[in-house]
């Protein structure tokens, strides 16, 4: 009799913890606590055991006045509550992972990526080649999880894959890195936010933990964290998911339990975004939860937030655009340089790197401009810690020769304007990246640099331009931007009017105010002098007033001491 009772209790015992552990969460909408406008309902969630506290947004993108978008965080990293505040978002979530300061997970907007998933991983002293994955916006607001590569700079080496490589937690050796024909082109891409790994796809729990090579890394497969998810329906609504943990209110929540949620409400496909104390959630400016206790927020590199319609990025417009990489005829690469093992690099030509010098290592950019004009300048590097926090870009141009300067250890991987230049379309027009007044234990990178013809403006002089007479009211591009210590402003008025032209630094005080009084119709020019201001980005704010009308334009200007 007695086996048969210890197994009657073994039995009896389990099925008690099994519905202990299968207690509901409870799910009471908080919508009306909280200002969303209409297609967003807000969610909170409470489980007494296991402990279990999460908050979900669900966000109706069938309901044309909102949207949902990915931003990169301003100079690497920035609070949740900052960037809400900043970017006047409905609600926000934290994005895909980072590091350093850098995202190593992707952020597509439309026409351009401006972060992107790491190509590599170093474990067991090898470097792993891996696929990671995105959730992403399409133009026509439906959504998809797909695992992605990158195969370089710029949207047009963004590829989707049908799975991610076959590794496991006990893969001893690198698989081979993946090929373009064996992806396709991701042409649908308009907006996406990476992260990983991929937790629902096609209506069913699918981690693709090893796959995506998340082992080693610190985010654990079954350990119960603070999670982030997002997801969405197949009725076209975006499901927002962060779950608190490790401080009495929760215990947090392992991937695949985080994945079957999803698919609890109604999830389709899913993906994990960066968790622990990552794992934070604002509606407004104000923060929801607290990942560690108290008010903590960790500066986070991505986000994805809930915004007007009118918040949706426009692709650039290029009127004439121009790229030279390293790898180019057009660029001449002295010696000295060595490739940078790190991913991120524009294009298929990996960034060069070299150690601060006396000048002599250097690369020669040498546009071919259809004519004389004016044009913006944009430089390429990959970030890191060790970079060069003043690498200079010696540009010549129409006007004469300036020289730029750029901290390469923000802005990974993205088109970074240097300035806007009057070029003069001839062999004369150069950009010269060196390893002049680098520290000697820094590096400075060179990728590649990218000339943008300003519309309107190609084969017109700034003097030509100047003596017309104005057809509307507006600032025209500072020059130089960036500067150091003088950049002159200049303005057309269609109409006569009062004119006040002033300065205020980023947190909106005015520093500086460049002319009060009255103008006829015409173009003017002013000189700002800030020697005695701080390195930065400040405003310049051009108002008029009249008897009938009034108008204002800003612009921003980057002083680089």
């Amino acid at each position: 009799m007695k086996k048969p009772l210890l197994f009657l209790l073994f039995v009896i015992t389990t099925a008690l913890f099994s519905n202990i552990m299968a207690q509901t969460i409870t799910w009471t909408e908080k919508t009306e606590a909280v200002d969303l406008p209409t297609g967003v309902k807000f969610f909170e969630g409470i489980r007494e055991s296991p402990k279990f506290k999460g908050w979900y947004l669900e966000v109706d993108l069938n309901e044309s006045e909102i949207a949902l978008v990915p931003y990169l965080a301003k100079n690497g990293t920035e609070t949740i509550t900052t960037f809400a505040s900043r970017e006047n978002t409905f609600a926000t979530i934290n994005g895909g992972y980072f590091g350093g300061g850098i995202s190593y997970s992707s952020l597509v907007n439309p026409g351009q990526v401006l972060a992107q998933n790491i190509s590599s991983l170093t474990r067991n002293t090898k470097s792993y080649p891996v696929i990671r994955s995105m959730f992403s916006i399409n133009e026509d607001r439906s959504m998809s999880v797909d695992w992605i590569y990158h195969f370089g700079g710029g949207i047009d080496n963004l590829y989707s894959f049908e799975a991610p490589l076959s590794y496991n937690s006990s893969s001893d050796d690198p698989l081979a890195a993946p090929l373009k024909e064996n992806g396709e082109l991701f042409s649908d891409a308009f907006m996406g936010v990476g992260g990983g790994p991929v937790l629902v796809k096609g209506d069913t729990l699918n981690v693709t933990y090893n796959e995506e090579i998340f082992w080693g890394s610190g985010v654990g497969r079954d350990d119960a964290d603070p999670r982030t998810a997002v997801g969405y329906t197949n009725d076209g609504k975006a499901i927002l998911m962060v779950v608190d943990g490790r401080q009495g209110s929760s215990i947090g929540i392992s991937l695949p339990e985080l994945g079957q949620l999803m698919i609890d409400l109604g999830a389709t496909e899913a993906i994990n975004l960066d968790g622990g104390g990552s794992s934070q959630m604002a509606i407004g400016d104000s923060l929801i939860n607290r990942p560690s206790g108290g008010s903590f927020q960790r500066s986070v590199a991505t986000f994805l937030a809930v915004v007007d319609k009118d918040s949706i990025p426009s692709a650039p417009v290029v009127d004439f655009e121009e790229i030279i990489d390293t790898g180019d005829e057009k660029a001449t690469v002295s010696q000295g340089w060595v490739e940078s093992a790190n991913s991120g690099f524009y294009a298929e030509t990996p960034s060069l790197i070299a150690l601060g010098g006396d000048g002599t290592t250097s690369v020669e950019f040498k546009p071919a401009l259809p004519d004389m004009g004016l044009y913006e300048l944009y430089g390429w590097w990959v970030t890191s810690g060790n970079r060069a926090l003043k690498a200079p870009y010696i540009v010549t141009h129409s006007e004469g020769v300036d020289t730029v300067y750029a901290d390469q250890t923000i802005n990974n991987s993205q088109w970074v304007k240097l300035g806007q230049y009057t070029f003069t379309g001839t062999e004369s027009d150069k950009v010269i990246i060196n390893n002049s007044g680098v520290d000697a234990a820094r590096y400075v990178v060179a990728d590649a640099i990218r000339f943008v013809g300003i519309e309107d403006n190609i084969g017109i002089s700034n003097e030509t331009e100047l003596n017309e007479t104005p057809s509307s009211f507006k600032l025209l591009p500072s020059y130089p931007n960036p500067f150091n210590p003088s950049t002159t402003i200049s303005y057309q008025l269609n109409e006569s009017g009062t004119i006040k032209l002033e300065v205020y630094d980023i947190t909106g005080r005015k520093v500086s105010t460049l002319f009060t009084g009255f103008k006829n119709t015409g173009t003017y020019t002013h000189t700002w002098n800030a020697d005695n201001n701080a390195s930065g980005v400040y405003l310049i704010k051009l108002n008029m007033t009249n008897s009938v009308s009034s108008f204002t334009d800003i612009q921003k200007v980057t002083l680089i001491k």
